[in-house]
């Protein structure tokens, strides 16, 4: 009788299968990512990715890893999905964050409830205020433009007739025809995108009573999270594992410390630049002044593109005056006063330096952020830029104390 063939060990099937289990589960998961792609941001891809060599560094099971990172592109698919829907919390959310401070300094002396009214109160008749001044200013300016829109059409048909007549004189006819081409084949874009918006203008009207209870969500949601203000942080502060958590509120609290102050901070100076603006384009005759200083405010957000944004559209409409040469005289009079008090005087006082950015590094997460999310991503590229150089600071600060770092071990 043959002796029977030798049994492969146990252990090398054992480690093949679980070998083919693992490529079966990272080809399935690269598959999902593949289909979810439209609806995932690089935000998300990227928080996979880190989550996934992390874990690997910490010799975690394989099975948590996938699962986690399975966790967090379903979550943001879902997000995605729903994002339209969780603007009022998010909102509440960060209104309720910014109050807090003020909300603390009044319940030393009131109840938190009554201090919370309180503010509410001071702050829908601020709000009807200043709407009931604004509005009508802002309707009366608009409507006047609407009403010299054909004027200002009358001019730059003759401004078009006098570069191209100063073109054919010194003998650039081409570029003359180049230039009629140009604009003239421009023209059904324009078109286009101005029906495009009016649609979607028009289709907006149609869920006004969605957007109406969105916005009447705001105040009830704001209130229910102030007042349980202290309880949120104390659950979110027990989410952390206890051997993680006071590292990760020393890295919150720093990100609160360098956060808050800032967002409060341009808020205010926001308010003061938008105000200043429309009261010094109003005494120097310039069209529109209000929607120009609220203009000027609202863009006064975005670092550096801003205010060159908000200078180039009141240099137009000073163009448009009748006396163009000293109406934008006066604009950059007014522009260069109030940048020299919201720079000198205003930002490091109410501002500070407390983000801690180069310059150069502020260009480059606005342009970064600009190309991922447009308007929305330069809101949020200085906040998301400070919290990403606080992250940057703890790793350094960690990998140059750390013993690999010191001796070329590895810990």
């Amino acid at each position: 009788m043959s002796d029977p063939l030798p049994d492969q060990p146990e252990g090398r099937t054992a480690s093949s299968n679980s070998v083919f289990l693992k490529v079966s589960i990272l080809v399935f998961l690269a598959i999902l990512t593949y289909l979810l792609l439209p609806s995932l941001s690089p935000v998300s891809i990227g928080a996979s990715v880190f989550l996934l060599l992390l874990l690997s560094h910490r010799r975690a099971r394989f099975e948590l890893g996938v699962g986690l990172v399975l966790f967090v592109l379903i979550f943001a698919f879902i997000f995605h999905e729903v994002a339209g829907m969780l603007w009022p919390f998010v909102f509440s959310f960060i209104l309720g964050y910014l109050l807090e401070p003020l909300v603390g300094v009044l319940g030393r002396y009131l109840p938190r409830g009554v201090a919370i009214g309180v503010i509410a109160v001071l702050l829908l008749g601020a709000l009807t205020l200043i709407g009931a001044l604004l509005i009508p200013l802002v309707i009366s300016e608009v409507w006047d433009l609407v009403r010299r829109l054909p004027d200002y059409a009358d001019y730059f048909r003759d401004l078009y007739t006098r570069i191209e007549a100063y073109l054919s004189a010194y003998g650039y006819e081409g570029y003359a025809s180049e230039l009629q081409q140009r604009v003239i084949g421009k023209l059904p874009e324009v078109g286009k995108l101005f029906a495009d918006q009016t649609t979607s203008a028009l289709r907006g009207l149609t869920s006004g009573i969605a957007a109406l209870l969105n916005l009447l969500m705001i105040p009830f949601l704001t209130y229910y999270i102030l007042k349980d203000f202290s309880r949120i942080k104390q659950l979110l502060s027990e989410a952390f594992p206890e051997r993680h958590r006071e590292r990760m509120l020393e890295f919150f609290h720093r990100v609160d410390t360098v956060l808050g102050q800032y967002i409060r901070g341009q808020i205010l100076v926001s308010t003061f630049v938008a105000v200043l603006t429309a009261i010094g384009l109003s005494l120097s005759g310039v069209r529109y002044a209000v929607v120009l200083g609220l203009t000027a405010g609202a863009l006064n957000l975005i670092p550096y593109v801003g205010i060159a944004t908000t200078f180039l559209i009141t240099l137009f409409v000073a163009a448009l005056d009748t006396d163009p040469w000293v109406t934008c005289l006066k604009v950059v009079i007014v522009f260069v006063v109030v940048q020299g008090i919201e720079g000198n005087f205003l930002s490091p006082r109410v501002v500070g330096q407390r983000v801690g950015l180069h310059p150069a590094w502020v260009i480059f997460a606005l342009v970064i952020s600009a190309n991922l999310w447009g308007f929305l991503g330069m809101l949020i590229a200085i906040p998301a830029a400070a919290v990403a150089n606080i992250v940057i600071r703890l790793v350094t600060t960690r990998y140059f104390e750390s013993s690999y770092y010191t001796t070329g071990k590895q810990p």
